[in-house]
């Protein structure tokens, strides 16, 4: 998995609910972009902006970036913003699987079962699903 955290510079306080809508209306834009696994907007204790961009992999972020979508956006930010946001790119060398959800919780939404407790209609933990 790949990982970026966009920083944007400072939103002005008469701008924020405009900066939050281009947020949302961003998301919608890249929805179903090959690789996106997830995309959220944060703010610090201290009110600064940035957001938390997980891919399958540095290729696909980087040809996400090459998209007319990903184009569109970043225009309609900078009627926004007087600058651009600044990323810091991570590979994951590990990481701590979401609770209760098979294969990480990554998109199946599935609990984890065993053959013998899904055919009684029972959910457990165990094994991911997907192994047996």
């Amino acid at each position: 998995m790949f990982v970026a955290i966009a920083s944007f510079p400072e939103v002005p306080i008469d701008r924020r609910d405009e900066f939050h809508a281009w947020f949302a209306w961003s998301n919608t834009q890249l929805r179903g972009t090959d690789g996106l696994e997830g995309r959220r907007l944060l703010r610090t204790t201290d009110g600064a902006y940035v957001a938390l961009v997980e891919h399958h992999s540095a290729e696909t972020f980087a040809a996400m970036h090459a998209t007319e979508q990903a184009t569109r956006v970043q225009l309609r930010l900078a009627e926004i913003l007087t600058a651009s946001p600044s990323a810091a790119k991570y590979e994951v060398v590990a990481e701590l699987p979401a609770s209760g959800s098979c294969c990480g919780g990554r998109g199946h939404g599935h609990p984890q079962k065993t053959a013998a407790v899904e055919s009684a209609g029972l959910q457990v933990a165990g094994r991911c699903c997907h192994d047996s």
